[in-house]
């Protein structure tokens, strides 16, 4: 009889030890994932929910430096893919169809299953773009037209917010940038936005959300061009952490000291990729951590704690 008790106390006490082990392992693995990836002078951000549901934003592209004979695509992003063990895109982002965004897409499609792609699509006479369109269409990834309003269900609560482009696209290829695709990521009380390439037209549009894209994180828009500094939009934003996908020596200025001075009178901490390489973002509520990975300039490394809380948006219809 007392071997019996025994047994049947040490098995509570066996499922209660793991039923705290299973409290911590949740905890521990809920958050976030974000991976600005180091592609030079381009974007291409890679999104790891806890639920295994994964989404890519962007690709990559070089814009403004010599390419000949150098995929970004083959040779950065899916390797990157494949060494975070992403097996499966279940959404693609295409943000707007410039070259420093789309350029390594072709190559990732190519390796990677993709579930489905969001796109403004935007008129352009890019060849880029429309070999890509072409390559969604003949692998019947079903292809969505992106607008102000969407949702991206990211499981377990979290979810990414399309804030822009609007519904009445400005059109010219002049104004790519300003419908480019923006999301805000919303993991309990902490908050990350993708501000693609957003430039001075829709920067100040997005200002005059107020609280809508106040966010913890802020992927700062255009390479840290000057356009959307003066605006408000990082007032607006009031980022704790900006990071900056950027490439070495790129023949545009960027990041612009108007840009970096902005971020500074907010108090942000700044990370850039081509000073830290690939910047890799932690989300466990209500903390947060980043880091980037080893450059010439060293490793960086910051935490903090979500300091207001977050308003979601209406769920789309």
């Amino acid at each position: 009889m007392r071997i019996r008790r025994e047994r049947i106390l040490l098995l509570i006490l066996l499922a209660l030890t793991l039923a705290v082990w299973g409290m911590v392992w949740r905890d521990a693995s809920s958050g976030l994932t974000i991976t600005v990836l180091d592609v030079g002078q381009g974007d291409s951000i890679l999104v790891q929910a806890p639920s295994g549901r994964t989404m890519l934003v962007d690709g990559g592209g070089r814009a403004g430096e010599d390419t000949r004979g150098y995929d970004v695509g083959r040779e950065v992003v899916t390797p990157a893919l494949m060494a975070r063990g992403v097996r499966r895109i279940d959404v693609l982002v295409i943000t707007h169809p410039d070259q420093d965004h789309i350029g390594g897409l072709a190559a990732v499609l190519e390796a990677v299953p993709v579930t489905m792609a969001l796109d403004p699509m935007l008129p352009t006479s890019s060849e880029t773009y429309a070999e890509l369109r072409q390559q969604i269409a003949e692998r019947k990834i079903p292809l969505h037209r992106a607008r102000e309003g969407q949702r991206i269900n990211l499981g377990y609560g979290i979810y990414a917010d399309v804030l822009n482009p609007p519904e009445a696209r400005l059109v010219s290829d002049a104004e790519l940038n300003d419908n480019s695709i923006v999301l805000r990521l919303v993991d309990k009380e902490l908050s990350v936005l993708l501000a693609a390439d957003v430039d001075e037209a829709g920067a100040e549009r997005l200002a005059h959300m107020g609280e809508r894209i106040r966010s913890t994180i802020l992927k700062v828009p255009h390479h840290g061009s000057a356009n959307p500094a003066g605006t408000g939009f990082v007032q607006a934003v009031s980022p704790e952490l900006a990071v900056i996908s950027v490439g070495a020596r790129n023949p545009f200025g960027h990041p612009s000291q108007e840009m970096l001075g902005e971020l500074k009178a907010v108090g942000a901490k700044v990370m850039r990729t081509d000073e830290q390489g690939a910047v890799t973002i932690k989300l466990q509520p209500p903390r947060w951590w980043v880091w980037g990975h080893l450059r010439w300039h060293g490793m960086k490394r910051y935490s903090g704690e979500a300091r207001t809380a977050v308003q979601p948006m209406k769920e789309a219809a």
